[in-house]
């Protein structure tokens, strides 16, 4: 009786383990198609619009805070900017003479 029961237990232990492994097959073979990765984009980019609608609303709600801060990173990226290309200015002015 116990060897039978064992041998069930071994069984069902294999075969769970091979529908596992077809399952994951199954599963890449579809994320592979491209209809799935064209759906993953739309999914991202409705996602990234509500990211963005849910920081304009907040915006509101908060008042200008974080709109200021903002503004300051983006004048702060521009400054470097502006620093690197006079850098390079600079650089190539030595090079002609």
């Amino acid at each position: 009786m116990k060897e039978t029961a064992v041998g069930a237990v071994g069984r069902a232990k294999a075969t769970a383990s091979r529908a596992r492994r077809k399952g994951e097959q199954l599963a890449t073979q579809i994320a592979k198609k491209e209809v799935v990765k064209q759906t993953g984009k739309g999914v991202a980019q409705v996602r990234n619009r509500a990211a963005v609608l849910a920081r304009k609303v907040t915006d509101e709600v908060t008042g200008r805070a974080r709109k200021r801060k903002l503004a300051r990173i983006a004048a702060a990226v521009v400054g470097a900017a502006a620093v690197i290309a006079a850098g390079g200015v600079g650089v190539a002015r030595r090079r002609k003479r």
